[in-house]
């Protein structure tokens, strides 16, 4: 096996060309597969395709925002096991509480650190290896 069979993917959903390459620039010095949406059908379509382990998810984008690309991801039996990180320039407690309240496991407002948001996709990360282990056991 090599490293990049073992590479876990990650998806980018948001509108905003800087964020974007800057999240692209973090995840890219780590070792991860990242792939970019710039809304949320468009992110939807592709988690739907690529099955990321992990999905990065703007609250508020045109088309199609988050928390209704979130819904959508987590009534869906191929994504509903899928971590979905919130990212929002918002941080108040409703948009929090709705990100949680409806299926993704974090909430990280911008502007964020990068150290902190790089720990916390390799926790949920390995949160949802070890599920899928757990699930796979006879």
């Amino acid at each position: 096996m090599t490293a990049s069979d073992t590479q876990q993917s990650i998806l980018i959903v948001d509108d905003s060309a800087f964020e974007q390459r800057m999240l692209v620039d973090l995840l890219s010095e780590l070792p991860y597969k990242v792939s970019v949406a710039v809304n949320g059908l468009q992110g939807y379509q592709l988690a739907l395709a690529q099955h990321p382990d992990l999905i990065l998810l703007d609250v508020r984008m045109p088309n199609m925002d988050g928390y209704t690309a979130c819904r959508l991801l987590k009534a869906n039996p191929v994504t509903e096991d899928i971590p979905i990180i919130f990212l929002s320039g918002a941080d108040a407690d409703e948009e929090r509480i709705m990100g949680l309240s409806i299926g993704g496991v974090d909430f990280v407002a911008k502007p964020f650190s990068p150290g902190e948001l790089a720990a916390r996709i390799q926790v949920h990360l390995k949160l949802a290896r070890r599920a899928s282990r757990q699930r796979a056991a006879p």
